[in-house]
Parts: structure tokens; sequence; C-alpha cells
């Protein structure tokens, strides 16, 4: 599994690495130094877009601004396959999920929710819950348009 610490510029960047299932330190309240040490601390990559860690080398410094062309970077840099363990993370606050019982979130759904879906996932923190809504097939199509495919590879060596 890959383990990042993203800086505080990256929460967008954070959030989606999460869906793709990795492990993701954010706190918007740590400078770039005191991340870094962190992230040293307990053997994460970090990611950064501050230019007076870019020399570092167990630092991804991105160049792109959008979120999308970050991804691809993070990608391109430390490979893993993000379809394989997709939506197994809080992406509020990094926990792994676990499955509920279906009878367990009647009341903390909405009911139509609740009617419509039979599989559920709690965050262990914070108590979110999720369901695979359409929100996850537009995720999944997103995350599979950062994959780059074997053709992209090869028109590129052209």
């Amino acid at each position: 599994m890959q383990r990042f610490a993203a800086d505080r510029m990256l929460a967008r960047l954070a959030r989606w690495l999460r869906l793709m299932g990795a492990d993701v330190l954010f706190d918007p309240t740590l400078g770039g130094a005191d991340l870094l040490q962190r992230s040293r601390d307990e053997g994460r990559m970090m990611i950064t877009r501050d230019k007076r860690l870019r020399t570092a080398p167990d630092v991804i410094f991105l160049t792109a601004n959008l979120f999308r062309e970050q991804l691809r970077e993070v990608l391109t840099r430390c490979p893993f396959d993000p379809l394989a363990h997709a939506f197994t993370r809080c992406s509020a606050c990094n926990e792994p999920l676990r499955e509920l019982e279906r009878n367990l979130v009647a009341r903390r759904v909405p009911p139509f929710v609740f009617a419509s879906h039979d599989k559920f996932s709690c965050c262990p923190h914070c108590g979110r819950i999720y369901w695979e809504a359409t929100h996850v097939t537009r995720a999944l199509a997103e995350i599979a348009q950062l994959i780059p495919s074997p053709e992209t590879d090869e028109k590129d060596e052209e």
C-alpha cells in the first residue's frame, strides 16, 4: 500500500489519493518542515509544491497546478493500481473503512438510500457512512482515465 503525506496546499489531491486507497496523511496545521519530519518518522513519501523541499530524496515535488495532472505525476513517480483498493479508506480522515450490517445504518442514512442499497461501510474514526452510489461510478471513470494505457505509452515513444 502506498503511504504519502500531502502538504496543506494539496487537500483535493489528498482526498483523491485516499479514494484510490492510498494511506495519505493530511494535516493542514503542519508546515513543510514539520510535515516532512513526520512523513519521515512514519515512512511516508511527502508530496508538495513547496520549492524549498523539491530536492529532498523522499519528496515528490509537483509541478502541475491542476489536481488531475498532479495525480498523474504521483502515479508516475510512485506507480500503484489506483483501482485495486479504491474506496477502502475514509476520504475525510484516512481511516480504513469497515463494512457494516445493513440494519445498523437504517436510521443513519436517508430512507431512499437505505431502500436502494445493500452494502454500507463506516469510518470507525469519524463515523461517516459510505455506500456505492453514482458518484462512485463517476469517480472510477475519472480514475481510469488517469491510468496510462500501454497504447498511450507506445505513442509517446514514437
